[in-house]
């Protein structure tokens, strides 16, 4: 049986003829405050490498536009089936490349804001894309249109919000910098 006032040492082997060696005295709790040692070297803000990160996300706007565009062509051109009006513009092959833009570009101007001003800006974003993604998955089936062309267009919305958030993450997360600051400077 092991002694209960003897800290538990998972590094240390066991010695049954080792001596008892006391807890040592607690002395209070600890306040940073007081700690002259403690010194702060990051601070604790992100910061983006702006140039890449602005790269990276017109990158993935033109990614969201080939995908608005391919949508559809293969659901209007191949398949022979309806998508409803994107938001902006008309039915055509230039309104849903234009919305798929807009959507993966509005996302990027959100990362940036969430980066600069938020503790966790992938987690929040997260949230956002996925309930702008749902919201306009589901918009679709309040036209009162017919329903397959609803879910075609529903598919193609979950698709682009997929799209934004892998691709805005990963740019994220080769262009987030921690901020660092000199000892001593506030």
């Amino acid at each position: 049986m092991t002694d209960p006032n003897r800290p538990y040492d998972p590094n240390r082997p066991y010695d049954p003829n080792r001596p008892y060696e006391p807890v040592p005295e607690q002395v209070g709790p600890y306040d940073p405050a007081t700690d002259v040692t403690a010194t702060p070297t990051a601070d604790p803000r992100l910061a983006l490498a702006t140039g890449r990160y602005w790269a990276g996300a017109l990158a993935t706007v033109l990614v969201c536009a080939l995908i608005g565009l391919a949508a559809w062509f293969i659901v209007d051109q191949v398949a022979g089936q309806d998508l409803q009006n994107p938001p902006f513009g008309d039915n055509g092959a230039l309104g849903w490349a234009i919305a798929g833009a807009l959507f993966a570009l509005l996302a990027a101007v959100v990362l940036q804001l969430f980066v600069l001003t938020t503790p966790r800006p992938t987690s929040f974003f997260g949230w956002v894309v996925a309930l702008a993604t749902i919201i306009m998955a589901t918009l679709q089936f309040t036209s009162g249109k017919e329903t397959l062309s609803a879910v075609l267009t529903a598919v193609v919305w979950v698709v682009l919000g997929a799209a934004v958030w892998s691709l805005l993450t990963g740019v994220l997360s080769r262009t987030v910098l921690r901020r660092t600051r000199a000892v001593g400077t506030a």
